[in-house]
């Protein structure tokens, strides 16, 4: 139920976008810097460059409002984007500087200190570098399978096409992490039991 409601405020927050209101437009920054920041993270190491990537998606967005389709999912949508956006900004010939002369400057998306709070707590914590660990052993795109499976709450279909494969080859993917993640995590309890014994 929690996710239906979800969508429906999503749904209502992408319609006020598009017709240009921009307490919808901060609010749906709001609701999902933190989730695309930690799936920029997974492309990119540097927290700026994540950041700059976040900012230029939301600008473009801004920007194109009124030419915006309905989402099926914003959460989708924004993800797609910004893994795009990444991918493309990583390719040498697409090196421009984004035009933020075009905003006003109440719109331009603002990075509160709540927002920098939380990302260098996660940085920091024990238990996100050792489960990072983990996943770094895990082939890359497994992981991102498993993380937009698990982490984000897609359904395999979304995997899928954000992926480009097939809905059974997601699952596969999927599986594969989570077997893999098993061996791993065996091993390492029969290297804690010897050291204790």
């Amino acid at each position: 139920m929690e996710r239906t409601n979800a969508l429906t405020d999503d749904q209502q927050l992408w319609q006020a976008v598009r017709a240009g209101h921009e307490d919808a437009f901060e609010g749906l920054y709001r609701r999902y810097f933190r989730d695309l920041f930690h799936y920029g993270r997974q492309f990119l190491r540097d927290e700026e460059a994540v950041n700059d990537a976040i900012q230029d998606l939301f600008v473009d967005l801004w920007r194109n409002r009124r030419s915006l389709s309905p989402a099926r999912s914003v959460k989708y949508y924004l993800m797609v984007s910004l893994r795009r956006k990444i991918h493309r900004s990583l390719r040498p010939e697409h090196f421009t500087e984004t035009d933020w002369e075009l905003l006003p400057e109440s719109l331009l998306p603002s990075q509160s200190s709540a927002e920098t709070d939380f990302t260098n707590r996660e940085d920091k914590c024990l238990l996100t570098e050792k489960l990072n660990a983990w996943l770094d052993q895990v082939p890359p795109r497994q992981r991102e399978a498993l993380i937009l499976r698990y982490y984000y709450d897609m359904e395999y279909a979304e995997v899928a096409e954000m992926l480009g494969i097939k809905e059974q080859t997601s699952r596969n993917l999927v599986q594969k992490a989570l077997y893999k993640l098993r061996e791993i995590s065996i091993l390492l309890i029969i290297i804690i039991i010897e050291i204790i014994f």
